[in-house]
């Protein structure tokens, strides 16, 4: 897919979070979701990388929710953004990477 195509794939998945991009260049979009909350605000970025022959899309989940409690809010929103991906653009695969938990498990 093209870094464009990649982009314009994500539309649905935007609509379903309820974002709205504030910033976009061909490889690259920031993203605001808002709900629950100034505290609960999110940002979605999402950028193109091209190496090796192929474009891989980097999704970013920033959150100012406290950890603590192990942020239920985010994690709801990561959850719909996960399930929105599949639903929406099943010919991407995702490969998952957390700052906090490191990659998630791999289904069995």
């Amino acid at each position: 897919m093209t870094a464009t195509a990649m982009l314009e794939a994500l539309e649905p998945v935007l609509r379903g979070l309820s974002a709205n991009i504030e910033h976009r260049t061909p490889v690259h979009f920031s993203a605001m979701i808002r709900g629950g909350g100034e505290a609960q605000r999110m940002q979605l970025f999402a950028d193109v990388q091209s190496g090796s022959g192929e474009n891989k899309l980097e999704l970013v989940l920033l959150s100012r929710e406290a950890m603590g409690s192990k942020a239920p809010h985010t994690r709801q929103v990561f959850e719909l953004l996960l399930d929105l991906i599949e639903r929406n653009v099943p010919e991407m695969e995702p490969c998952f990477r957390s700052d906090r938990d490191g990659p998630l498990p791999s289904p069995l």
